[in-house]
């Protein structure tokens, strides 16, 4: 049996080929809810009257929900085709069976995971389930150890990355409206680096370790008990009133005039949500530093090194570093490694941060660097399994994540869950304390200095689907998160995009007298981008527009059927804003272009502040297999329509 017929039981399949197995697997599931509904209390009088389904007015109304769904059902009949392996656009494709089998079925119970209240059941899936992600990220996840890691779900990646920034924020803050709080009690004395923690300056507090400030806490909750229940209240108090999240970013840096506002630096290829995080939490956007990416749109190490040990010299607070595990645009992996380093090179002089990996993309990826007893695959072994993947920096950057503070992951990407499913994961879960909310009519049993707190007290959100707990727990347990699991999912769609690659720059060699193809940024994951480019043409502007008229033949076109779509790609665009000098150069060189055209501020129709190109998510997994090769199918049409265009664009000249 090939690779991808091994994952035949798992889909519903591009032409619905499980579609009874499918139908028989929802109707036993069905059938067994109205039997729990039945159950319950049998003695009672049904509700809903059997004469009553007879009469007009009922009858009536059901009609109308029927023609209200055929309307419904004709509309989505213009719905994209992820499912099929002719759209290889954005990062959607087919879903797991058994994870949107579990969503739907558990749906009917409608559990809310915000508390253990209202879903006894899935708010113990989501939690196992996000021990399992910190599991395949490396995290410690024995409570007899420390740290011990945690993870929950969120609405999506975006959710997630705020969520990042709210814990860095409460953590970096605390030693100082600790130290503010304690002022005003001298017999209570608390130490830290065996010094009084009224010593330290508002520099060396501000710059703890995330594990140091998280013992501070439990260090300063232990000294609580030997204190009187009128002494414990009054301390705690006026802690509490002294945190910024009580007097607002004014008042607290008021109060500590010496404390510059913190700065989060992300790569330039970062997501938009790292913008609106700024701005919702309170950070403001002018604190976000956009650190430039080298050719492989990766972050700079060179450069980042620089900015961190400039920051050190002017004693400029960092409250966070992100790091990305496959872009949105072009899929590459940011050199973890490296981050690590840099943060090691400036503890060293007194400038501590946290690192916060957006791997919204290529968190699942993972699992193909895992064993059955989730251990770290050796690089050879994995290595052996593809032609280019995966690089030497690539191996290092998925075998450092352990050692980050938090990580985001979207099951509704390479999970291949039902949207919208995000998830957090924290290396230390002791951090909650630092979030936790009460709510009397919610929350029981459960103070916000418990080792315990309940899942809606610390999350972002408040209530939340346990639908999709079910959802990605199944699918877990069908496919572990390993490579004999998961795993063989990107096994499958990574060899794919090496094909991609190597056919492309054979179809590069045989195009070579009337343009340049080329592959702008070496893929790191699953996701390719093309550029192509008029053989003589210089100007960035006018390969735009080439370029733009060929993703007009890709892109879907709301106003046409989209069976006329022989395949379905999308677009994204190279900002010159996002390069070093240096990468920009080699990317204009590569494509025969005057890098002089490519500008920051455009003032001529040659011009451009972007390089437009084809992006090509690969995350379907019939996409070579004995039923054919749809990307030597997709290739040889996008020869035919690159000469189309050529000819015409050429003639329009």
């Amino acid at each position: 049996m090939s690779k991808s017929n091994e994952l035949a039981p798992f889909f519903l399949g591009a032409y619905a080929e499980n579609n009874s197995v499918f139908e028989s697997i929802w109707l036993e599931f069905y059938r067994e809810h109205v039997s729990w509904r039945r159950g319950f209390h049998p003695e009672d009088e049904p509700p809903i009257k059997a004469d009553v389904q007879f009469q007009p007015q009922y009858l009536q109304s059901i009609a109308k929900t029927k023609q209200s769904l055929h309307k419904l059902s004709a509309k989505l009949r213009q719905s994209v085709p992820f499912y099929h392996p002719r759209y290889i656009g954005h990062m959607s494709s087919d879903l797991l069976m058994p994870g949107l089998l579990a969503q739907m079925i558990t749906t009917l119970y409608n559990p809310n995971n915000v508390c253990a209240d209202a879903a006894p059941v899935t708010i113990d899936l989501e939690v196992k389930y996000g021990e399992k992600l910190a599991n395949m990220f490396g995290f410690n996840t024995v409570p007899q150890h420390f740290p011990c890691a945690f993870g929950h779900l969120t609405s999506g990646g975006t959710v997630a990355n705020y969520q990042a920034v709210w814990y860095a924020k409460a953590l970096k803050y605390y030693p100082l409206a600790l130290q503010k709080g304690l002022a005003n009690f001298a017999d209570f004395t608390l130490t830290l680096n065996q010094h009084p923690l009224a010593d330290h300056t508002q520099w060396q507090l501000f710059n703890l370790p995330f594990d140091q400030i998280v013992q501070l806490r439990i260090d300063f909750f232990k000294a609580l008990q030997n204190c009187t229940e009128s002494l414990r209240k009054n301390i705690l108090q006026q802690v509490s009133q002294a945190r910024i999240e009580h007097l607002g970013p004014i008042d607290f840096f008021a109060q500590h005039p010496g404390l510059k506002q913190p700065l989060l630096l992300v790569p330039t290829t970062a997501h938009y949500s790292w913008q609106k995080s700024a701005k919702i939490l309170g950070l403001g956007t002018q604190q976000i530093v956009k650190v430039a990416t080298d050719e492989k749109m990766r972050i700079c190490s060179a450069e980042l090194a620089q900015l961190m040990a400039k920051y050190a010299e002017q004693q400029q607070p960092v409250l966070a570093l992100v790091g990305v595990l496959g872009t949105t645009e072009f899929g590459t992996i940011d050199p973890v490694a490296d981050m690590l380093t840099i943060r090691d090179s400036s503890r060293a002089q007194g400038l501590e941060f946290f690192i916060h990996i957006d791997a919204a993309w290529g968190g699942y990826l993972s699992a193909l660097f895992r064993d059955e007893q989730n251990q770290l695959r050796a690089y050879a072994e994995l290595k052996k399994e593809f032609r280019y993947f995966p690089s030497p920096d690539l191996y290092a950057a998925f075998a450092a994540l352990s050692q980050v503070e938090s990580i985001t992951i979207d099951p509704h990407k390479l999970g291949y869950i039902p949207f919208g499913c995000g998830a957090f994961v924290c290396r230390n879960q002791a951090a909650r304390g630092f979030m936790v909310e009460d709510a009397p009519y919610v929350f029981t049993g459960n103070k916000y200095d418990s080792p315990e707190p309940q899942l809606g007290q610390y999350i972002f959100e408040g209530s939340k689907p346990g639908a999709v707990a079910a959802a990605v727990s199944v699918a877990e347990e069908v496919l572990p998160f390993n490579a004999q699991g998961l795993g063989r999912l990107p096994q499958l769609t990574i060899t794919a995009t090496e094909h991609f690659y190597d056919r492309a720059m054979s179809l590069a060699k045989e195009l070579a007298p009337h343009l340049q193809l080329n592959i702008p940024i070496e893929p790191d994951t699953n996701l390719i981008c093309l550029a192509i480019n008029l053989k003589g043409n210089v100007n960035v502007g006018r390969m735009n527009k080439l370029m733009e008229r060929l993703y007009d033949r890709l892109k879907v076109d709301p106003s046409q059927p989209l069976q006329n779509k022989s395949f379905i790609a999308s677009s994204t665009k190279i900002l010159k804003a996002y390069l070093s000098k240096e990468a920009a150069s080699n990317l204009c060189q590569n494509l025969g272009l005057d890098e002089t055209t490519l500008v920051l501020d455009v003032q001529q129709s040659d011009q451009a502040d972007h390089l437009f190109v084809l992006r090509h998510t690969l995350m379907n997994p019939w996409l070579i297999g004995e039923h054919g090769n749809y990307i030597d199918q997709y290739l040889d049409y996008l020869k035919d329509l690159i000469m189309q265009e050529v000819v015409a664009f050429s003639s329009s000249k």
